[in-house]
């Protein structure tokens, strides 16, 4: 009889809850340190060299500080619709910047043109404050120019821009009666007034002037 009840009180004691905490919540289970999850020395070592602080690379702040971009002039060439940006305070663009830009769109052939053209130009645009030039030819080929002839087009047997010396050109929100009066107190060469087609002739030539279609 005695090893039945000590067997019934081993029960008992084996299926009663665990007491109640304190604050009245149900007792629960406490992890060990055997039981709780702990990272791998070499997860650790990985997540360490990840936050570790890198020294800040060296620069001399003053030049980082006051300075407002430099302003541009973008020339766009309506022919092969290219882009061309240039600093607004630069007197001429760079030779092979020039000749490329303003090759012949039919032959895609470009030519030395005279580099005080698009200074020219670019004196126009400071003068009337804008910061686009719209380029309606430069170099013309001497095939595409003998094809305008035939064509009847108002081009001349020996154009200037054959020889890479002309320009023409527009300056959008500049009327083409200002932008040619400004080029005439300018010349340095030929001025052709187009009025109708809206824009400027200029070139390196002998100063004369006329008018356009």
């Amino acid at each position: 009889m005695r090893r039945g009840a000590l067997v019934i009180a081993g029960l008992l004691a084996v299926a009663a809850p665990a007491p109640a905490r304190a604050d009245g919540a149900a007792g629960a289970p406490v992890a060990t340190a055997a039981t709780a999850a702990q990272p791998a020395k070499k997860d650790a070592r990985w997540a360490a060299k990840q936050h570790a602080s890198k020294p800040l690379r060296q620069v001399d702040r003053a030049k980082l500080v006051g300075k407002a971009p430099a302003k541009l002039v973008s020339f766009y060439n309506q022919w092969t619709h290219e882009w061309l940006a240039v600093d607004a305070a630069a007197r001429r663009v760079p030779d092979e910047v020039s000749d490329r830009f303003l090759r012949c769109h039919f032959t895609n052939e470009p030519t030395e043109m005279d580099g005080r053209l698009l200074g020219k130009v670019l004196d126009a645009a400071r003068h009337f404050g804008v910061d686009r030039v719209h380029v309606v030819s430069g170099f013309r080929a001497p095939k595409y120019n003998l094809i305008l002839r035939k064509k009847g087009r108002e081009v001349a047997r020996d154009s200037a821009h054959t020889k890479g010396h002309a320009v023409d050109f527009w300056l959008p929100g500049v009327g083409v009666q200002s932008l040619y009066d400004w080029a005439m107190k300018h010349q340095m060469g030929g001025v052709g007034f187009y009025k109708n087609s809206g824009f400027v002739h200029l070139d390196v030539g002998k100063k004369r002037t006329w008018n356009g279609d």
